[in-house]
């Protein structure tokens, strides 16, 4: 199953199983961002967690319009988002820390077939666009850097998170 463009963003979704003894179903995940593919293949991660991750992140999308970011380098960008997340001190500021992951981080809806791999970030810019930064933690390397119409991802998790819905209720049903 494929939501969105895999030559700009797409999320896809490979074999959905369920295991005997774990609740639930499982199912192959990776984003593609401009032709690239992020995540591991092999993994298999929870559906019901990835939707969860989804809808989640789909729900901030008017917190992300609401602080755009100028014109900035990539490297610029995902330094002060994505790295910036890791170096937070949450102990002292539990709410910088919250918002940086929970609306600017869309590794998270990948789970472990794309967090420990890549970093993948989506802000909004002031220019009235949204971008998607990917960036291969394993190297530091960017593999993926989109520039989109603004709203372009929550259509795409809406698709997701709908399709997840339907999965789970045929499964429990």
């Amino acid at each position: 199953m494929l939501f969105g463009d895999p030559n700009h963003i797409a999320i896809e979704i490979g074999e959905v199983v369920a295991y005997p003894g774990f609740p639930g179903l499982y199912v192959q995940f990776r984003f593609w961002i401009g032709r690239a593919p992020i995540g591991d293949w092999d993994d298999r991660i929870p559906m019901s967690g990835s939707i969860g991750w989804a809808s989640q992140f789909r729900d901030m999308e008017p917190e992300r319009r609401r602080n755009p970011f100028p014109p900035a380098p990539s490297a610029n960008l995902f330094r002060e988002v994505y790295d910036q997340y890791f170096s937070c001190d949450y102990t002292q500021d539990p709410v910088s820390w919250r918002n940086l992951s929970a609306i600017y981080h869309l590794d998270a809806i990948g789970m472990g077939a794309v967090e420990d791999k890549f970093g993948l970030i989506l802000v909004a810019t002031v220019d009235g666009t949204e971008k998607v930064l990917a960036k291969n933690l394993k190297n530091d390397q960017f593999v993926g850097d989109e520039i989109l119409p603004l709203g372009t991802v929550d259509s795409i998790l809406t698709q997701y998170i709908a399709w997840g819905k339907s999965q789970a209720q045929a499964f429990s049903g």
